[in-house]
């Protein structure tokens, strides 16, 4: 029997695609949100587990959390960038997970889900590719899960930056690079076995 997956959907949030010149948009925007659509949609109907994971910042933090020293304020909660785009809206069913730091990881509830959920394998979408989506790469990679990052369901503002962070994934902590289609075609194939 394949071993259960769950599809990560990154930072796909409202407040990373407003042009803002402090934060840049991943490049492509209209492109990967699509790719996402169709790789949640086929997860769902093979039975992975949906599992968006989304920076979430308090009003009280904008003054002085280091996150804003860098990029500015963003995703701050009660406010409509902290939510998913509309392109991707959560269903009833679908896990979100608030986090503060790069890594999905790194003080929240993802690995203690994940278990409770019996999770072995991650098929990683999201943005940014050198940062929040290769950070929670490389703590899945620790907590001995299976990696599989989505090519084309991943993207950066430098298109360069996201090239050199996949063969990092790729070399250093053994992810699996595979463009939407062989995803699907992988989610569909072991939901026939199951």
């Amino acid at each position: 029997m394949p071993p259960r997956s769950a599809i990560l959907v990154i930072d796909l949030l409202k407040g990373f695609f407003k042009n803002d010149p402090t934060l840049p948009d991943p490049l492509d925007a209209r492109r990967l949100f699509g790719t996402v659509r169709r790789v949640i949609d086929a997860g769902r109907e093979a039975g992975l587990t949906i599992v968006f994971v989304k920076d979430n910042f308090l009003p009280e933090e904008v003054g002085h959390d280091k996150h804003f020293k860098i990029w500015g304020p963003h995703c701050v909660i009660g406010t409509p960038d902290a939510d998913v785009v509309d392109e991707l809206a959560p269903r009833p069913g679908d896990y979100q997970i608030a986090k503060k730091h790069y890594s999905g990881f790194s003080g929240t509830r993802l690995d203690a889900v994940l278990r409770e959920l019996d999770v072995k394998r991650l098929y990683v979408t999201g943005a940014w590719t050198e940062a929040c989506v290769q950070h929670t790469v490389i703590d899945a990679f620790y907590l001995n899960y299976e990696i599989c990052v989505i090519s084309d369901g991943v993207s950066s503002p430098d298109g360069a930056a996201h090239e050199y962070a996949l063969a990092y994934m790729q070399r250093y902590h053994r992810a699996e690079i595979l463009g939407s289609d062989q995803a699907i075609a992988l989610f569909r194939r072991s939901a026939s076995v199951a």
